[in-house]
């Protein structure tokens, strides 16, 4: 098993909300809300700790059998360009 430890401070939980808008969501994923993501999800990730720590193989599994990532890293490297190139082009 490999286990994965990110710190998981105020600002990662508002960024990780902003990427994933609701839009995102239903367009990429079977759940209508990150918050419905973050819900089904919980058995492999405490989303309110202040250090998230998972397995990735088994997280990786999840995120690849309920959206249309391979991978928890390709999923969130994806919301974030989607929602910062959207941006940069409304400047």
């Amino acid at each position: 098993m490999a286990f994965v430890y990110a710190d998981c401070p105020p600002e990662f939980k508002a960024l990780m909300n902003q990427i994933f808008s609701e839009d995102f969501m239903r367009e990429n994923t079977r759940f209508s809300s990150f918050e419905g993501f973050r819900y089904s999800s919980a058995v492999f990730v405490n989303w309110n700790a202040d250090k998230m720590i998972y397995d990735e193989a088994v997280f990786n599994n999840f995120v690849n059998e309920s959206t249309r990532f391979s991978s928890w890293d390709e999923m969130v490297r994806t919301a974030a360009d989607l929602r910062f190139k959207q941006a940069d082009n409304q400047i």
